[in-house]
């Protein structure tokens, strides 16, 4: 019902546009008036309507864009070349019963992607890692000597000072038998 509507509305507004004759007349009080339908004393108008051009900007080339030039290799980014042992410090005591340091590193620039740390623990060097801090696991109680090393290709470039540690476990002892009286 809405469609049969806005098509007889459409049709109804769009009629007088479509009629090809326009009538101009002047009425007592001087006003113009225009329409469509002639009335008692009129002149008729032929009106040749042009048609609206849909584009009126003139075609517009795209600019030309320039060549990028070359961008220029970049530098190779500076590599770390220094290493520290934030923690645990010189002479740190550890409470932990399953022997567990965590060591925490600083480099003075961000390593390199052939850049690698490890860990030497007692002089015995442990496995090299990308990551700044390396986790020691089940170390023995009592004093021992820890520093970390800067690699590059797996040959060292830098290396911290050396660190004394003390671990202190927890023991679990057996408890010691029951005394037994000797029979008389």
């Amino acid at each position: 019902m809405r469609i049969v509507g806005a098509l007889l509305l459409i049709s109804a507004v769009s009629f007088p546009v479509l009629a090809d004759s326009y009538y101009r007349w002047v009425d007592e009080h001087g006003v113009v008036h225009f329409s469509d339908s002639p009335p008692e004393a009129s002149i008729e108008l032929n009106i040749e309507l042009k048609a609206i051009p849909l584009n009126t900007h003139p075609d517009i080339a795209a600019p030309m864009t320039p060549e990028a030039p070359p961008v220029p290799p970049q530098p190779p980014a500076p590599l770390a070349s220094d290493i520290l042992l934030l923690s645990p410090l010189n002479e740190d005591t550890i409470r932990n019963s399953e022997g567990n340091i965590t060591l925490s590193l600083s480099t003075d620039l961000p390593l390199g992607e052939q850049q690698s740390v490890r860990a030497v623990v007692d002089g015995k060097p442990l496995k090299s890692q990308k990551d700044l801090s390396i986790q020691l696991n089940n170390v023995d109680r009592g004093e021992h000597s820890i520093k970390v090393q800067l690699l590059q290709g797996g040959k060292v470039i830098a290396s911290s000072d050396s660190a004394t540690v003390f671990v202190h476990r927890t023991i679990h002892r057996k408890a010691p038998p029951k005394a037994t009286p000797k029979p008389l």
